[in-house]
Parts: structure tokens; C-alpha cells; sequence
């Protein structure tokens, strides 16, 4: 693990740390001044803070777990482009990371095998709000090589890689990068937005 991941990861613990002590300072002082309900608001913010941290925590977690055991021994991440005209809704989103429609993202969206080639394509767009991309573990097999001649490119020049049809799994999604934010899909499917350090 790298320095800047262990920095990282203190800064969480030191703030996971600082919300359950103001939640016990505040019992503590409610006790010992008889305060009871009286600014309750107060420690309901500071719970409801506390869940929101343990939640995120967990979910980067996950998602840390995902991405160390997403791409094994015998797979690769490749990055899937998605275009969706009603970017600014967020909601519209979700639908596009439904388990059943990844079969036909393996046939009929560009896939990069370079994330940065993604990135300055999406870089490129006038709307960038309407582009997104997934970040998808495919078994090295699933690759297709060109046989003969050059890669098929997209508009600024960067080389798109084919996958066999059906490969790319909604199981093996990693992320998805929408407006230069990462989310993950919670078990049930739900979008989170992953708190950046």
C-alpha cells in the first residue's frame, strides 16, 4: 500500500474517530448538566454524521476490496464508454448500470483498454455531462486481437479494443466514473457515491 493510501486511510480513521467522540461528549455533557432531549437536534446531527461516515467507510471498503480482487491473475480492466443524453440526472444513470444490459455493452459501445485514452476522449465532448464510462475486470481471453491491421480508433485518435459478446459481467463492475466522480453499485444495486480523500 502506497503513502498516500496510508495517509489516506489514517485521515479516515482520525475522522471516523472524531464524530464518535463528539457523539460521547455530548452524552457526557448532557448527562452531567441534566440536559435530557433539550437540544436534541444537536446529537441527532452528530449520529446522523456518524452514519454517513461508517457508511462511506464501509462502501470505500468494498469498493477497495472489489478493485484489489477485481482485476486477478487472469483479467483486465477495461473501460466502457456510455452516453447518455440526460447526463445532468443522475437517476438516468442508474438505469444504464442494470445487470441486464451489460451483455449489449459488450457489442455496441466503444471499450478502451487505456484509461487515460477514455478520459481525454471524454475530455474532448462540448456536454461532458453526458458521458460516463465503467470500469470493468473481463477474463484476458475475452480480449479480441486484431488480425488484420490497425484497431479500430474513436474521433481523437485512441485505439478501441473488441471484447467476446456477453463478457463484460455487471458482477465485475468496478466503478463508474460520471462528471469526475466515482461510484460503486451496492449489493442491492444502488449507486454510492464514493467519497473523495
Amino acid at each position: 500500500m502506497s503513502n498516500e493510501a496510508n495517509e489516506a486511510n489514517d485521515q479516515k480513521k482520525k475522522l471516523l474517530d472524531l464524530v464518535r467522540d463528539a457523539l460521547q461528549h455530548d452524552q457526557t455533557l448532557r448527562d452531567k448538566y441534566q440536559i435530557g432531549d433539550k437540544f436534541r437536534f444537536i446529537r441527532d446531527r452528530i449520529s446522523a454524521l456518524l452514519s454517513r461516515t461508517e457508511e462511506h467507510l464501509i462502501v470505500e471498503v468494498l469498493a477497495e476490496n472489489k478493485a484489489l480482487s477485481g482485476a486477478v491473475h487472469d483479467e483486465e480492466l477495461v473501460y466502457v464508454h456510455l452516453f447518455n443524453a440526460q447526463g445532468l440526472d443522475i437517476k438516468t444513470w442508474q438505469k444504464m448500470l442494470n445487470p441486464s444490459v451489460f451483455y449489449e455493452y459488450s457489442v455496441n459501445r466503444p471499450i478502451y483498454r487505456d484509461k487515460s485514452h477514455i478520459e481525454a476522449f471524454i475530455r474532448s465532448k462540448a456536454n461532458k455531462a453526458q458521458h460516463g464510462y465503467l470500469t470493468v475486470a473481463v477474463k484476458k481471453e475475452a480480449i479480441i486481437t486484431t488480425v488484420k491491421g490497425e484497431p479500430a480508433m474513436d474521433t481523437i485518435g485512441h485505439p478501441l479494443i473488441k471484447v467476446k459478446e456477453g463478457s463484460l459481467d455487471a458482477k465485475r463492475l468496478i466503478s463508474f466514473i460520471h462528471n469526475e466522480n466515482e461510484y460503486t453499485l451496492s449489493p442491492e444495486g444502488v449507486m454510492i457515491k464514493k467519497v473523495k480523500a
